[in-house]
């Protein structure tokens, strides 16, 4: 397994220790700090082979930045850098979550052939509360990466992911429903 505090991607490259935790605003602190190095106004007058590096430098930050602030994609790094995987077709092992998810499934169908705005925003506020108590599991997971479960953690990812697709799929009704009136 890879240690991850060996690691010389994305962590190491904000300067940031690895781990799902982290400063949110200090990444993008370091990342405005990172880009305006590498900005190609810096590199107008430069040769060929720097304008080129500067632009694939600008690249690797954007890449890393985007992964980083985004808890799900963190998680997933973290997860491939102590050598775990992840395909995005798993199959969610937990029984009681994926009962609770077809029931909020169900509920959010009721609430579209209502179209009740109050209702519906309710329920996103509802799930996004849960989706905010999963990014503190996920957290708790990843809390020490030397004790990391694997498979733990993957489960951990699943359950955010769905809450995550359950809110953003009441927000398009929402929004639909807006549209409506």
């Amino acid at each position: 397994m890879a240690d991850a505090a060996t690691d010389n991607g994305h962590f190491a490259l904000f300067g940031l220790a690895p781990g799902f935790a982290l400063d949110r605003d200090e990444l993008t602190r370091r990342y405005r700090e990172l880009q305006k190095a590498v900005h190609p106004d810096r590199y107008a007058n430069a040769g060929e082979s720097e304008r080129l590096m500067a632009v694939s430098q600008a690249a690797r930050i954007n890449d890393a930045y985007q992964t980083l602030r985004d808890p799900i994609s963190r998680a997933r790094y973290l997860l491939q850098q102590l050598g775990g995987s992840w395909q995005d077709e798993q199959t969610m092992q937990d029984k009681a979550f994926l009962f609770e998810q077809m029931e909020l499934r169900e509920e959010l169908e009721g609430l579209q052939d209502e179209r009740e705005l109050d209702a519906l925003e309710a329920f996103a506020k509802r799930v996004r509360a849960l989706e905010l108590a999963q990014e503190q599991r996920l957290a708790q997971a990843f809390a020490d990466l030397t004790q990391l479960q694997l498979g733990q953690g993957r489960s951990e990812i699943q359950k955010l992911m769905f809450f995550r697709k359950l809110r953003e799929e009441t927000e398009h009704e929402i929004h639909a429903v807006l549209d409506e009136s």
